[in-house]
């Protein structure tokens, strides 16, 4: 399916999706609370978070990249608890 709604597919026009996260109880109120991990042209797309962080919460935001580089808008917070 290349609509880009169910899948793997990327949307048409665009060249990856930015992967922000935020680690805390808490999840972001806007975007200025989250730190940029990288742009995932593939998946999956694997973080690996540091030894201290194991238990926390990391809530994740990130929006897709246009071929000339314009952020879409935001998606909705994922949170996981970021493991042992």
């Amino acid at each position: 399916n290349n609509s880009g709604t169910t899948g793997t597919a990327k949307p048409a026009g665009t060249t990856g999706c930015e992967v922000w996260v935020k680690i805390g109880d808490t999840p972001p109120t806007g975007p200025s609370e989250l730190r940029f991990l990288g742009v995932a042209t593939r998946t999956p797309y694997t973080v690996i978070h540091d030894e201290a962080d194991a238990g926390k919460m990391a809530h994740y935001m990130l929006r897709w990249l246009s071929t000339r580089g314009e952020p879409g808008p935001w998606s909705e917070t994922v949170s996981a608890t970021i493991a042992a």
